[in-house]
């Protein structure tokens, strides 16, 4: 579905560059959940820019079920694609309700738009009270379920998720990922699951690509519900998270 192949991008600062990626190729096909992971500042949300045209590449390609982005097949690519970043709070209008927030995007729908609404609210554990209230109202975990809701409204074949549960507690986390995973098995949605959560990335994805200093430096497949990863940083950095659980 979704191929980024030998992407770089940099950034000019006065007479310093600073590569962000350098010759990511990554994939996500039809109905995986595909986790990219790495320490803070290794490119993972610079890359969700960038395959999204929110930011242009320096070099490489990104194709969507075949066919090359670009500015003219943009519109389309967005109808099938759909972006949900980290702040809930700065992603919402703040002066509008829930229902006018959710009903914006489906601007050029025909039909009864507030019958949709009402139909998806359920797939978020929403209820209709909360069409009638503002971010300020909500909790954090709501917030973050309006947000998704605001995506899956045009039903999306693949959502990226750029950190998304990152401000959440535990429990709120948890709940976001087994809905998501609930929209994966009953809709076919694909999704790319950003974070720097190496537990919840484990426990959500069927593949993990690690990143590194603008790089993937890993990939694997869980097999048997184990991921098993071959570079060092990554066995590093994933074996640390093992060695907690084993110490809880």
């Amino acid at each position: 579905m979704l191929t980024v192949s030998n992407i770089s991008k940099s950034y000019y600062n006065g007479s310093q560059t600073k590569k962000a990626l350098n010759g990511i190729d990554l994939t996500v096909g039809k109905g995986e959940v595909v986790g990219l992971v790495g320490e803070s500042g290794c490119g993972k949300s610079t890359l969700a820019r960038v395959v999204m045209q929110l930011e242009s590449a320096d070099s490489g390609l990104i194709t969507f079920n075949g066919k090359p982005v670009t500015r003219k097949s943009r519109k389309s690519f967005y109808q099938a694609t759909q972006l949900i970043f980290q702040n809930a709070s700065a992603a919402l209008n703040p002066s509008w309700t829930v229902r006018k927030i959710l009903l914006e995007p489906l601007r050029m729908m025909k039909g009864d738009r507030d019958a949709h609404i009402r139909h998806m609210l359920e797939r978020v554990k929403l209820s209709e009270i909360h069409l009638h209230k503002y971010p300020s109202e909500l909790s954090g975990g709501e917030r973050q379920r309006v947000n998704l809701l605001r995506s899956l409204l045009v039903e999306p074949d693949l959502l990226i998720c750029d950190e998304i549960i990152s401000n959440l507690d535990r429990l709120i986390q948890r709940e976001i990922i087994d809905l998501l995973l609930e929209l994966n098995r009953e809709m076919g949605m694909s999704i790319l699951f950003i974070a720097h959560d190496l537990q919840a990335v484990m426990y959500a994805c069927d593949r993990i690509y690690v990143m590194k200093d603008g790089r993937v430096v890993d990939e694997s497949v869980k097999t048997d519900g184990v991921f098993h990863f071959s570079q060092s940083y990554a066995r590093q950095l994933f074996d640390s998270v093992l060695g907690n659980r084993m110490r809880e």
